[in-house]
C-alpha cells in the first residue's frame, strides 16, 4: 500500500537511482542510497525544475520527476495520512463492539470514544485474535451478526501464534471474504471481513 516510484535522489551529498516507497508512517528510499524518514520529519515540500524538494530534519531531499509526476508526488507527500480510526472507520457515529482485551495503545486510541458494550448498537465489529481460542470466538461473533463486518487484529510476522494464513482460512472457510485490511501498529495488522452474499 502507498505510492511507489523510481526517481534519481540527491540526499546528503549521495545521487543514485533508489526505489522510493511513500505510506502513511513514513517515506523510505531503497537502493544505492538507503533512508528511512518518519512522515513528521518531513517541513517543506516544494516543487522544482528538477521534481520535488523536501525539508527534512536530516536534510534536503531532492527527487527527480518530470512536471507531471512531481506535482503527484507533491500532492502525496503535503496530503494528510488518515488516522487509524479512519482506516477502521469507527467513530462516535460508528460505533464498534469489541471482543477481547485492549492493551495496545495505538488500538486503544483509535477506538477512544467509538465502543460500545451492546452489541446491537454497533456498526462494525471488532477482535483481536492471539491464540486459537479468540479465533474461534471471533468467528462464532461473525456469524452471530452476518450483517456486520468485523475486523480481526493480529500479530504480524513470525511472532505470531494465530496469524494471516490462520485467520484467513478460518474464515474463507466459513464464507467471509475480506475486503480491507490495515496496520494497527508496530506488532499489529487487521483484516475486515463479512459474510460472503448468498
Amino acid at each position: 500500500m502507498g505510492r511507489e516510484d523510481v526517481a534519481v535522489c540527491h540526499w546528503q551529498g549521495d545521487v543514485a537511482e533508489v526505489r522510493l516507497h511513500l505510506d502513511s508512517k513514513e517515506l523510505t528510499l531503497r537502493g544505492d542510497i538507503r533512508a528511512t524518514i518518519a512522515r513528521e520529519e518531513l517541513h517543506e515540500v516544494a516543487l522544482c525544475d528538477e521534481g520535488v524538494r523536501v525539508r527534512t530534519d536530516a536534510g534536503d531531499l531532492l527527487m527527480e520527476f518530470a512536471q507531471v509526476e512531481a506535482a503527484r508526488w507533491q500532492k502525496a507527500l503535503l496530503k494528510t495520512p488518515p488516522t487509524l480510526a479512519q482506516k477502521l472507520g469507527v467513530s462516535p457515529e460508528a460505533p464498534v463492539f469489541v471482543l477481547s482485551q485492549l492493551d495496545d495503545p495505538a488500538l486503544a486510541e483509535a477506538l477512544a470514544g467509538a465502543v460500545v458494550v451492546d452489541v446491537a448498537q454497533a456498526a462494525l465489529l471488532l477482535a483481536v485474535i492471539l491464540v486459537d481460542a479468540d479465533l474461534v470466538a471471533a468467528s462464532e461473533l461473525a456469524l452471530a451478526h452476518p450483517g456486520k463486518h468485523i475486523w480481526m487484529v493480529y500479530r504480524k510476522g513470525k511472532a505470531a501464534v494465530v496469524g494471516d494464513t490462520a485467520v484467513r482460512t478460518q474464515m474463507r472457510g466459513l464464507g467471509f471474504v475480506d475486503s480491507k485490511s490495515c496496520a494497527v501498529s508496530d506488532q499489529l495488522t487487521a483484516t475486515r471481513y463479512r459474510l460472503r452474499d448468498k
